[in-house]
This record gives structure tokens, C-alpha cells and sequence, in this order.
């Protein structure tokens, strides 16, 4: 088997030192690269493309972000991996739509080499001919959402205002509408309920409401008691997510993903899978979903989660991240068994019973409502 090929760049040689060291730790069959610069690593780039780039954010002359995106145009099929320090939060906005997964920085070792192994693995996952043989199956891969995809252009520029957002979403009344119930039912905001796309854009966040927007569009295309279950405990899961995330992962993409974790289950031909399915069967719908996803361009921890929501033990880690949140609330959400093992593997078991009963009141909240 070929090995891994990683390339890191950062504009500090005691961080690569740092890094090579790790890597020189570490059981893996991989072989590294590092630049102290963009222009440096795309150059490397042009002469042997890579399979990881773990790139820092704060660089001179081309930062993170802007190095990132000429990756991202140029190699699609290379994983992405921004190292971001405390500070550069705001900053890394900018990198929301090239980095498939964010680290902090500094970055324990063990975290390092696991969100390596965790990002390549789901690389492979979504290359495997199951399910490619599946999407055959299910017909045309649909395009992406035309509302979402128009919304998605406009948030390229950081300095898009709520009312050019709110005139987008406005271009279809009726979407508005759904999108605005969708936005005020899932809660992501205390206090009163939003009246109009605009203030809702500024509660919770335009990337947030383009969320909203793919999730009314997909839901829209379908039609009938299955589609409207589905869409109730799509929210609902959501709703969870949110509420149980707590320290363990990021509050947005653990909605988002619990939002839209059952979205190959819309897809014709494609059932919805049972929790812990055999990793030699078919591909799962969330595998399946979570390859539509990617497609539409979704950051990559919300694919993650969306893919491995089914099993997340085959992930083999003890950490509980977004993929756990979203298993438990999407398992709490369709009165499903949780993985006990996996929790107790996690170190999280204990904090079940509450979990429990955060959805049983969302689950009343919502039957009365």
C-alpha cells in the first residue's frame, strides 16, 4: 500500500521541528513534507501533489486561508486541515469554506495524528465504490439547492449584510416563509421569536441560516407523511444536539449535521439503516448522505459527523466529539438504542440519563406545539 503523503506548513521551523517529531513518534506509514511558507508548499505542490495539507493560519504574505483555497481549487481531491491559534478565531472565518477540519493551537500530539487518521479515513469512505454503486442506483446525483447555492456565493464576502441575505432568501416568499418557521422552531436563539429573514440572519448567524435554507429546499423536494416524520425529527434531533453539545463539540455543526444526517434517506432506493450496521454490508444512508453533502460542499466536520453518526465506534477513538453528539441525539430523537460501549469507551455514559430527559422535553415541546 502507497504511504500517506502529509505536508505541513507553518512560518515557524520550531513548530515543523515540534511536528516532525510527533510524526517520528508515531505508529503510522506516512511520509511528511514541510514548507515555511504557501508559496513555498505550492511550489513542493506543483512537483508532487500530497494527500494531507495541515496548514497554519496566521502566515505572512499568504495566510492559511488564502492558501488553503488555491489548494482547494487546484488539488480538490488533497484533505485540508487548518491549525488555528485562540486568537484568529474571527480570522479563521474566512476558512470555514476550504478547511475540512480545524485544530487549535497548540495541538496535543495524540489529537493531531487522530484528526490526520479521522480526515483520511473519511476521504476513503466517501471514494468507495459502494457507494458509488448506491448513488447509481438512486438515480442522478441532485445539484446542489438553488437558493442554498445563491446564499453560499453571497457568503463568500465577508462583508455581506443581513438585508442582501434577507433579499436572496426574500426571492421566493413561500421558502421564506418555511425557512423562518424552520429558524424559530429549532430554537437557536433565546428570547422572541424572529419575524422576518433578516433579524434571523443576525440572531444566529448567515452561515447558520444557509444551513436552514439547504434544509427547506431538501425537505421541500418531498412530499407525503414519511417526508413531514422525517423533517419533525430532523428539527428534533437538531433541537438535542443543541442542547447536550455542551464542551464536547461545536454548537453549529452539531446542529447542522443532526439537521441533516438523514438526507440519504431522500434519495431514491435508499433506506434509512439501522444503528451499528456491519462495516462489511452496503453503505449506510448517512454514508450516502454525507457523500451528497460533501458534494454541495459542507465543511468537513459536519460531514464527518453526518457519515459516522451510525457507527461511531468503527471510529475506534475515545474521544466524544460532534460525531457522538449527533449519534445520541439522532438516536434519542427516533426512540433508538444509543451505543452504550461507545459512550462508556467515551467516558460520557453517566451523562445519558439527562441526555434522556433534555429530549423527552423537547419531544413534549414539540408535540404541543
Amino acid at each position: 500500500m502507497t504511504p500517506m503523503r502529509l505536508m505541513f506548513v507553518d512560518d515557524d521551523e520550531r513548530v515543523l521541528g515540534g511536528i516532525e517529531r510527533t510524526l517520528f513518534m508515531c505508529d503510522r506509514d506516512w511520509e511528511a513534507e514541510f514548507a515555511t511558507s504557501g508559496a513555498e508548499a505550492l511550489l513542493m505542490l506543483e512537483d508532487d501533489p500530497v494527500d494531507v495539507v495541515i496548514s497554519d493560519m496566521r502566515m505572512p504574505m499568504m495566510d492559511g486561508a488564502q492558501f488553503l483555497r488555491t489548494v482547494r481549487d487546484r488539488w480538490p481531491e488533497t484533505v485540508r486541515i487548518m491549525l488555528t491559534g485562540q486568537t484568529e478565531q474571527e480570522a479563521a472565518l474566512r476558512a470555514l469554506d476550504v478547511a475540512q477540519q480545524f485544530l487549535s493551537k497548540p495541538c496535543e500530539s495524540t489529537v493531531l495524528v487522530e484528526t490526520i487518521d479521522r480526515a483520511t479515513s473519511l476521504q476513503s469512505l466517501l471514494r468507495d465504490d459502494s457507494i458509488q454503486v448506491a448513488l447509481d442506483k438512486a438515480g442522478q446525483l441532485p445539484p446542489i439547492p438553488t437558493m442554498y447555492a445563491r446564499l453560499a456565493h453571497l457568503l463568500e464576502n465577508s462583508q455581506a449584510r443581513a438585508s442582501e441575505v434577507a433579499e436572496v432568501v426574500g426571492a421566493d416568499p413561500a421558502l421564506a416563509a418555511k425557512v423562518l418557521q424552520l429558524a424559530n422552531s429549532v430554537s437557536l436563539y433565546a428570547g422572541a421569536e424572529a419575524g422576518d429573514i433578516a433579524e434571523a440572519a443576525k440572531r444566529i448567524g448567515f452561515r447558520m441560516l444557509a444551513v436552514l435554507v439547504l434544509a427547506t429546499e431538501v425537505h421541500a423536494r418531498f412530499s407525503g407523511p414519511a417526508a413531514e416524520l422525517l423533517r419533525q425529527r430532523s428539527v428534533l434531533a437538531s433541537r438535542i444536539a443543541g442542547q447536550i453539545c455542551s464542551v464536547y463539540a461545536v454548537r453549529e455543526t452539531v446542529m447542522t449535521a443532526a439537521l441533516l444526517a438523514d438526507v440519504g434517506v431522500l434519495l431514491d432506493g435508499v433506506e434509512r439503516s439501522p444503528l451499528g450496521v456491519d462495516a462489511q454490508s452496503a453503505p449506510t444512508h448517512a454514508e450516502i448522505g454525507a457523500y451528497l453533502l460533501g458534494a454541495w460542499g459542507l465543511h468537513g466536520s459536519i460531514v464527518e459527523a453526518v457519515a459516522q453518526h451510525r457507527t461511531p465506534d468503527r471510529l475506534e477513538s475515545e474521544r466524544f466529539d460532534a460525531v457522538g453528539v449527533v449519534h445520541v441525539a439522532v438516536a434519542l430523537a427516533y426512540g433508538e438504542p444509543v451505543n452504550d460501549l461507545f459512550l462508556q469507551l467515551a467516558g460520557v455514559n453517566a451523562h445519558l440519563p439527562a441526555w434522556r430527559a433534555v429530549a423527552d422535553a423537547l419531544i413534549q415541546r414539540q408535540a404541543a406545539a
